[in-house]
C-alpha cells in the first residue's frame, strides 16, 4: 500500500476526486484488496480472470472510501467508483513518483525476446558488478542479487510490486538488469518504470495461445524500443525479427551478431568440453576469451550484455576482462558437475522449438558419444508448438525420452503423443519424470551428455493445478550416484 502524500493529493484533483472523497479523508492507496483497511482507497487493477469487481466489494467491506476502476461499478458499490479509463498508465506513473523516481537514480535495463532473457541479465549484472557498478536482476528467476534471487514465480510483476521491488533494489544497486515478457508489455505492466536501455535478444514460436500470430507477438516486443526515455537500444542483428525491432527505435542502435556489419561482433573460434573460446570485435578493438558456457547462443548473450556495457560507458578493453569470471546461469545448459565414469548432464529451461533445436546444435558440437534428450511440454499452452518439438528432439538427439513437464490440467500422455504426431520410433515415453531422468541417465555412457530440458531452475512440478517440490537437478545428482542394478 502506499501511504497518502501530496503526490496522492495532486492525482485526486487530476481525476476530479477531490469533491467526492476528500484528500484528508484517504489514509492509503491499497492495490491489493487484502491490504485494504478503514479510510483507504482501492485501485482495482484490470486482470484477465477479470474478477475486479469482486475484489473491489471486498475492499469496500473492509472500509474503503473510493474505489478506482477502468469499469463502472457505481451500481454495485455502495462507495464512489472513479472510472479511469487507462488505469495502469495513470497509477504507473503515479507509483514511480510515489516511491521517490528511483529510476531516475539508477540504469535500468530492459530485455526481452524469446530465448536468453535470463542469460542475457545474468551475464549483465556479473559484468557490472566485476566493473564494480553493483547490478540487481529481475525476472524470472526472482529479483535481488544474481547469486542470492528472491523468488516471484513470473517474470514481470504485477505493477504496484515491480515498483515496490524497484525501490527495494534502489537501496544498494546503481542498475537493474531487467526481463521483459510480451505479456508484461502487451499489458502495460511496464508503465511508470523508466528504462535507460532495451535489449533484443531473438524471436521464435512461443506464447502463441496468447498474442495469436507472430506478427502480433514481435509488435508487442516492439513496444520496448518505442519508449522515448532510452538512451540506448541493442538488437540481436542476426535475428529475422531485427529490422521491425529496429523500425521502433527512437533513439541509435547497437546492433551484435556473427554478421560483418555488426556493431559488435562475435565469432566462435573454438569449442571444448569445458566451454568455448570467443573473439568479440567492438569498432577497431578485438579480443578473444574463454567462457565456461555451451552453446553459441550463449556466445551471443554474452555479446548482448557486453554491447550494453560499452554503451553504458565501459571501456571495452576493460569489460572484456571482466568477462573471464563469468559463470553459468542456473538452469540454463546448467553443468551437473560430473562424477568419474558418469555421463555429463545438463539442465536447460529450453521450453521453446527454437530454444530446445539451438540446445541440441550447441550439445552436437561439445560430444562425441550420444546425445540423450529428456522433453516434455506444459500444459494448457501453445499446442501448435508440441509436433514442432517432438521432431525437433528426434532428430537431433540419438535417444529421446518424452516426459511429464507441468501437464497442469492437461492429461500428461496425450501431451506426449501429441508431441509424437508424425514420428515413427526413435522416442519412448516415460510419464514419470524422475523416473525418465533416472532411466536416461543410468542407460548412458561415460562419454555421452544428457539434457534434461523445460524445466530449467523450476523446483515445482504442476499437476491437476497442485503444485509439488521436484528440481531437475536434484533428481539428476541423485541418478549419477545410482547404480545398474544387475
Amino acid at each position: 500500500m502506499i501511504r497518502f502524500n501530496q503526490s496522492l493529493a495532486a492525482l485526486l484533483e487530476q481525476l476530479n476526486l477531490a469533491q467526492i472523497a476528500p484528500a484528508g479523508q484517504i489514509q492509503h492507496v491499497c492495490f491489493d484488496s487484502r491490504e485494504v483497511s478503514a479510510n483507504d482507497a482501492y485501485v482495482a487493477m484490470p486482470s484477465v480472470a477479470g474478477n475486479e469487481l469482486t475484489f473491489a466489494l471486498s475492499a469496500q467491506e473492509k472500509g474503503a472510501v473510493v474505489v478506482f476502476a477502468q469499469q463502472d461499478f457505481s451500481g454495485k458499490l455502495s462507495i464512489p467508483c472513479i472510472v479511469v479509463p487507462d488505469l495502469i498508465s495513470v497509477f504507473g506513473p503515479f507509483l514511480h513518483d510515489q516511491l521517490g523516481r528511483v529510476c531516475e537514480q539508477m540504469a535500468v535495463v530492459g530485455i526481452t525476446g524469446t530465448n536468453g532473457k535470463s542469460s542475457i541479465s545474468f551475464y549483465l549484472a556479473q559484468l557490472l558488478n566485476a566493473l564494480k557498478r553493483p547490478c540487481a536482476v529481475m525476472g524470472t528467476l526472482g529479483y535481488g542479487d544474481w547469486k542470492n534471487l528472491q523468488t516471484t514465480g513470473m517474470t514481470t510483476l504485477p505493477l504496484e510490486p515491480l515498483h515496490q521491488s524497484l525501490a527495494q533494489l534502489n537501496t544498494q544497486y546503481q542498475a537493474v538488469a531487467m526481463e521483459v515478457s510480451s505479456h508484461g508489455l502487451d499489458q502495460n505492466r511496464l508503465s511508470g518504470v523508466q528504462f535507460t536501455g532495451a535489449v533484443f535478444s531473438n524471436l521464435s514460436r512461443d506464447h502463441l495461445d496468447y498474442h495469436g500470430t507472430m506478427d502480433a507477438y514481435a509488435k508487442a516486443k516492439a513496444l520496448l524500443f518505442s519508449r522515448p526515455e532510452l538512451e540506448f537500444a541493442v538488437v540481436n542483428g542476426d535475428d529475422e525479427y531485427a529490422a521491425l525491432i529496429i523500425e521502433h527505435c527512437l533513439h541509435p542502435v547497437t546492433t551484435y551478431g556473427k554478421k560483418t556489419q555488426s556493431d559488435l561482433k562475435w565469432q566462435c573460434e573454438a569449442l571444448h568440453a569445458n566451454g568455448m573460446v570467443v573473439r568479440f570485435t567492438w569498432r577497431s578493438q578485438s579480443q578473444q576469451v574463454s567462457l565456461p558456457l555451451y552453446g553459441e547462443f550463449n556466445a551471443a548473450n554474452v555479446a548482448a550484455a557486453l554491447a550494453c556495457v560499452v554503451n553504458m560507458g565501459v571501456d571495452f578493453n576493460a569489460a572484456i576482462t571482466a568477462l573471464s569470471a563469468i559463470e553459468p546461469v542456473p538452469g540454463r545448459m546448467q553443468q551437473i558437475k560430473p562424477l568419474a565414469n558418469k555421463p555429463l548432464v545438463l539442465v536447460d529451461y529450453a521450453h521453446t522449438p527454437d530454444a530446445l533445436e539451438q540446445a541440441l546444435i550447441a550439445i552436437k558440437a561439445h560430444c562425441v558419444g550420444k546425445i540423450v534428450l529428456v522433453v516434455g511440454c506444459g500444459g494448457d499452452r501453445d499446442q501448435g508448438k508440441r509436433p514442432l518439438m517432438g521432431k525437433i528432439a528426434v532428430d537431433y538427439a540419438d535417444k529421446v525420452v518424452f516426459t511429464s513437464d507441468n501437464p497442469r490440467s492437461e492429461s500428461a500422455l496425450f501431451i506426449c503423443e501429441q508431441m509424437s504426431i508424425g514420428l515413427v520410433g526413435g522416442f519412448d515415453i516415460e510419464l514419470d519424470r524422475k523416473q525418465a531422468i533416472q532411466q536416461a541417465i543410468l542407460c548412458a555412457q561415460p562419454e555421452d551428455i544428457i539434457l534434461i530440458a523445460g524445466k530449467g531452475h523450476e523446483d515445482y512440478q504442476e499437476i491437476n493445478g497442485q503444485r509439488s517440490y521436484f528440481s531437475d537437478e536434484a533428481v539428476a545428482r541423485e541418478a549419477l550416484q545410482l547404480e545398474i542394478s544387475p
